[in-house]
């Protein structure tokens, strides 16, 4: 059961830079935070004749799993792009690679984000711990941890560290029965492990949905629109949400 109004929620997907509006108009009416790799590709999403889509939020992103954009990164053209994007994505560590540089990214990135109105939506592969020390050093109001797949210890800690979390369907059930219900939201790391996530593309969260209405005995689509609500309102991030969006989160917290 969804509250018939709402649309669809993924605050973690996927999509080429590139894409046309056509394609963006493909996603129906399902509100996509779409993450990128690097500054450049981030900025690329701003150039004049760039796809638009009134649900397609665009995040600044410096992937820890791509080498190319950790020998490029450069903490001032990152910080200077903050101002743009209501998002922070996807950025983070991995196992991959050396962890040296990607802590020192990471905790640039966490220091550039220091008091600004932005969610951030963060990969932690093989390196949950690790995450969680870095955000304890720099601390944000707005830490989304993206498919987070550490211990019971871990999780808690980070909902100590005021953490939400977007899952998804190929979570393991036990994990996920650990995140209390206003700490949650949804994703498909669109077109990551589509067989196990069961999404068709970006927005179709119905397989999560499915799985965390019956964990929590609630509207998972109303409650996962209501926790947006106050992570992006107690980040200032709101105001940089296009009016679409805000106008939805503005609806999930009037509606019954």
């Amino acid at each position: 059961m969804h509250h018939s109004d709402l649309p669809p929620l993924d605050v973690h997907a996927h999509i080429a830079a590139d894409v046309s509006t056509k394609q963006l108009d493909q996603l129906n009416d399902a509100v996509v935070f779409a993450m990128t790799r690097s500054v450049n590709e981030a900025r690329y999403t701003l150039r004049p004749h760039a796809a638009t889509s009134k649900r397609v939020v665009w995040a600044l992103g410096s992937h820890p799993g791509v080498p190319r954009t950790i020998e490029q990164f450069d903490g001032d053209a990152f910080e200077l792009s903050i101002a743009d994007f209501a998002i922070i994505g996807e950025i983070g560590l991995d196992r991959r690679g050396d962890p040296n540089a990607q802590n020192a990214m990471f905790g640039r990135i966490l220091a550039a984000a220091s008091g600004q109105p932005v969610l951030l939506s963060v990969h932690s592969t093989g390196r949950c711990a690790a995450v969680l020390d870095e955000i304890e050093r720099a601390p944000h109001p707005g830490i989304i941890l993206h498919w987070f797949n550490g211990t019971a210890r871990d999780i808690a800690r980070a909902i100590d560290l005021d953490c939400y979390f977007s899952v998804n369907a190929a979570m393991n059930h036990a994990h996920l029965q650990q995140i209390p219900k206003d700490r949650v939201l949804t994703e498909t790391d669109f077109p990551a492990s589509r067989s196990r996530t069961r999404a068709t593309r970006p927005g179709d969260t119905n397989a999560i949905e499915d799985i965390l209405s019956e964990q929590y005995n609630a509207d998972a689509r109303l409650l996962v629109w209501r926790n947006l609500h106050t992570i992006a309102h107690r980040t200032g991030a709101e105001e940089k949400l296009p009016l679409l969006v805000r106008d939805l989160i503005a609806g999930s917290v009037i509606a019954e």
